[in-house]
């Protein structure tokens, strides 16, 4: 028994450890265990308790500290093709790596079952993922350091991910002349690890994960690992000959040239004469068989892959949550110029009653507030509400980085002929109550920030802040009706207040909410009367366009909004999506790119970005991007069709099943992902699972002529 966890049974064991199958009766969930149980010098004292050799004590101690410090650092890498370490345990004298349960086999047990040799292009599924995984590895400053045909599991939708590393592979790039002991931790794998893995001396480097890769690709060619690098280097040392085979000699099926001579290299004794980091090595084998060397056993029918459709990209609810996956970079703190009045025109209450400045238009209903991203030159609706972003430049915001309310200033004599009412209040103890609920705000409690606020309101009913931050902490919450209640009240103080400017804008973005598009305009247009240079509003402002697809109105008032803040990230990325949607994909990547450049880890923009290359055929930089995007959020449904539809575009059938898999698991009446599915089992000949698929896709929409197309393609009726 493990601390809230049952221990099922031993799955595994190696050097450092005993991996079990665990369940917890909590969660009902299944989970792989690992548990630091290092050879040679643990035992047991009873039925679970390990007992450590004492003059080894100090190692251990070490040992186990750094594979508590690993598991941290591990539990944060979020990859799809990655195992999950949920927890570390510490119990029974030693430690615990919770991890997920693969469900599924290694890709050693798959080529044991196989009948033949895989093909070249058979590899791709299955690499591809493997590649990406470990470059995002070492980017995080860690090394694999046991990469073979065992540690990597084909999951039962045939998606890999790289299993069993760890803290142990961070432990054994450590000498024991660290420690009192003569022992080493180092773990070294027959015909997989490289020579220098044995040597403490030896600096960890992204090489030796190289190294094993090109082992494990070899030993899935070639039908057996390479021979065994400390045989090599004692070869080389007696005979004078390096007995390595090269893998144009050993491989089982037809390998290009510059394929077999790069992992020749990659499998170098010496680690300079490798490939340098990851990216190189997948470069330099990106090489496509010719048709010759193709497996004929692959369909005679050619999957066309998916152009633009436009509902493949369309979003996964109407209705958004105002939580978001991501945080949204700060903008700078709204600063009203002034606290005169404007000479805008009385305010209109809430309701149905006609705003202050009215639009002639289309009312637009049920679009969420949502920024835009287009795949394929279709709309997508992506974004979070527009509301969490703009956090920043509520009343809230105003007192961010500083976090006192604005105190009234000091009037001009014209102001002092024309007496406005302040929106602050002189009470210093409505001053704290604010300054509290926004903590608790800023904190995520928004229920305690709602007392505290009220209670500021109750203090100075004229508190026009307390009533804008108040209305978005009810906006968190998802009560949407009290929020718009607060933002008019807010509003009602003074409407043309420059403070006022903000409420406006929180106004406009529920009016969008309920689409409509008319009044949420008339606000914006308020919002920028009272600060024409309010870089929020023009965007929002260019959002309304975009939702009436009148995108060079959005562009422009997209420019404006850069034109006054260069560092807007999102006012780059909703520019990009107009521009995606006006079929202008390489100005779309310009943008894209411009967002990321300043925020690398903006989630729609890398979508968007991928979605351009997709557009211009660039399909390697495509799937980086969605890759990238799934590893900050490995559910995004958008991010999945892309890449899903890039996977088909590249041939590479059992990674595209894999992603429309995760739709279909997300959002199982998602249409468009059922036809990614069909035209998947198309590719790998599966027939009878194509079909059912397409006309799966067709009960839950008929409109999705592909399909049709698809079924017509396969000789049976839709």
């Amino acid at each position: 028994m493990i601390t809230g966890y049952e221990v099922v049974r031993a799955i595994g064991a190696g050097g450092f450890g005993i991996t079990y199958e665990g369940f917890n009766p909590i969660t009902e969930r299944r989970v792989a265990i690992k548990e630091f149980f290092p050879r040679g010098i643990a035992s047991r004292d009873d039925a679970t308790r390990i007992a450590y050799s004492r003059q080894e004590d100090e190692v251990v101690s070490w040992a186990l500290k750094r594979f508590a410090e690993s598991a941290n650092r591990l539990a944060k890498l979020k990859h799809p093709h990655i195992i999950e370490v949920l927890n570390y345990v510490s119990d029974n004298g030693t430690g615990y790596m919770v991890m997920e349960h693969v469900e599924g086999q290694t890709l050693e047990d798959w080529l044991k079952a196989r009948t033949s040799p895989p093909v070249l292009a058979e590899l791709g599924p299955i690499f591809d993922p493997i590649f990406e995984a470990l470059e995002y590895v070492h980017a995080n400053g860690l090394i694999h350091r046991d990469i073979a045909p065992d540690n990597i599991m084909i999951r039962a939708d045939g998606r890999p991910v790289l299993i069993d590393f760890g803290a142990l592979k961070l432990i054994a790039n450590q000498t024991l002349a660290q420690g009192p002991s003569p022992k080493s931790f180092g773990v070294l794998k027959a015909n997989y690890s490289p020579p220098e893995q044995g040597d403490d001396s030896a600096s960890v480097d992204p090489r030796m994960d190289i190294y094993s890769l090109a082992a494990t690709i070899y030993r899935t060619l070639a039908g057996k690992p390479p021979v065994d690098a400390d045989k090599r280097k004692t070869d080389t040392a007696l005979k004078g000959e390096d007995s390595y085979i090269p893998l144009a000699q050993a491989a089982q099926v037809p390998v290009p040239t510059e394929f077999s001579t790069t992992i020749d290299a990659a499998l170098s004794l010496r680690p300079r004469e490798r490939p340098a980091t990851i990216a190189e090595f997948r470069e330099k084998l990106a090489v496509r068989p010719s048709e010759e060397n193709q497996d004929k056993s692959e369909p005679a029918t050619r999957v066309i892959t998916p152009g633009a459709p436009a509902d493949m990209t369309a979003p996964l609810s109407q209705v958004p949550s105002p939580v978001s996956a991501y945080q949204e970079p700060s903008p700078p703190p709204y600063q009203p110029q002034s606290s005169s009045a404007g000479s805008g025109q009385p305010y209109t209450p809430p309701g149905n009653a006609a705003p202050t400045v009215v639009r002639k238009g289309i009312s637009i209903a049920n679009i969420a507030a949502v920024a835009f991203i287009f795949v394929g030159g279709a709309a997508v609706l992506l974004h979070r509400p527009l509301v969490n972003f703009f956090e920043g430049m509520t009343g809230m915001r105003i007192t961010q980085n500083d976090p006192r309310p604005q105190q009234p200033q000091k009037q001009t004599q014209k102001q002092q002929q024309q007496p406005q009412k302040q929106a602050q209040p002189s009470s210093q103890d409505a001053n704290e109550l604010f300054n509290r609920a926004n903590e608790l705000r800023r904190k995520g409690n928004y229920r305690a920030a709602i007392e505290e606020y009220s209670d500021a309101i109750r203090l100075e009913p004229k508190f026009m802040n307390a009533y804008t931050n108040r209305g978005l902490a009810y906006y968190n919450l998802g009560d949407r009706d009290r929020a718009f209640e607060d933002y008019s009240s807010a509003i009602k103080i003074d409407p043309n207040a420059k403070d006022a400017a903000i409420p406006y804008l929180n106004r406009a973005i529920v009016w969008r909410t309920r689409g409509n598009a008319e009044q949420a305009l008339a606000d914006i247009d308020n919002s920028l009367r009272l600060d024409p240079k309010y870089s929020l509003a023009l965007n929002l402002k260019g959002l309304l366009f975009s939702d009436r697809r009148d995108y060079d109105r959005a562009i422009a008032h997209f420019n404006d909004a850069i034109a006054i803040d260069p560092k807007f990230v999102l006012a780059y990325s909703n520019r990009g999506s107009a521009y995606a949607a006006s079929r202008n994909p390489r100005r779309a990547l310009d943008d894209f790119t411009s967002a990321l450049r300043l925020d690398p880890t903006h989630l729609n923009s890398l979508i968007g970005r991928g979605s351009a290359y997709e557009d211009l055929n660039d399909h390697s930089r495509a799937l980086k991007d969605y890759t990238d995007a799934l590893g900050h959020d490995r559910d995004n449904v958008n991010a999945l069709l892309g890449r899903g539809r890039v996977n088909l575009a590249r041939r590479d059938f059992v990674a595209a099943y894999s992603d429309f898999s995760d739709v279909v698991r997300i959002d199982p009446k998602r249409a468009t992902a059922r036809e990614g599915r069909g035209l998947a089992h198309e590719g790998l000949g599966r027939r009878d699972d194509a079909i059912r698929e397409f006309r799966e896709a067709l009960r839950l929409d008929s409109n999705l002529s592909r399909s049709r197309d698809a079924l017509q393609r396969l000789g049976v009726q839709p």
